[in-house]
């Protein structure tokens, strides 16, 4: 697996978007199960890997409607792949957990919610950034499934 570069990570309020503080790179060995224990924020993060596959910052967060750890990021391809993206998420996604895409005409992108707990690979003791590099090869693989078609 790449060693993931990240340029920023941070942790903001959920109701004001208020920057509560830049995290350290040892935030990352943190485990997921922060996201549940902190509901009232979420980890926003950007890297050159995210870049490389279209993909704009990632959050994480904890929904708390469906009391699931949620990866939300925009996915920079038009909207003429809606059902090569959504069969790769139907095929690859554990069934009945919220997940989804839908595409924004105003900005030219797919916005992705990945509920994390219905990929395939899903560990609830992996740390943040075991979270993120999963999450990295799920797009990857996704990515590859678009263009093939």
């Amino acid at each position: 697996m790449v060693t993931m570069q990240f340029t920023v990570v941070e942790r903001l309020n959920k109701e004001t978007e208020e920057l509560i503080a830049v995290a350290e790179p040892s935030f990352l060995q943190e485990k997921l199960s922060y996201v549940a224990e902190h509901q009232q924020e979420y980890i926003y993060v950007e890297s050159p890997q995210f870049e490389a596959l279209k993909m704009d910052a990632v959050v994480l967060e904890f929904d708390e409607a469906f009391e699931v750890p949620m990866a939300l990021f925009g996915l920079r391809y038009q909207k003429k792949v809606s059902a090569n993206l959504k069969q790769f998420l139907k095929d690859n996604l554990e069934k009945g957990l919220v997940s989804g895409a839908m595409f924004s005409g105003n900005e030219g992108i797919w916005e992705i919610n990945i509920s994390l707990n219905a990929m395939k690979n899903y560990d609830e003791a992996q740390t943040i950034e075991q979270t993120l590099e999963k999450l990295v090869a799920f797009v990857a693989e996704m990515v590859q499934a678009i263009e093939a078609k």
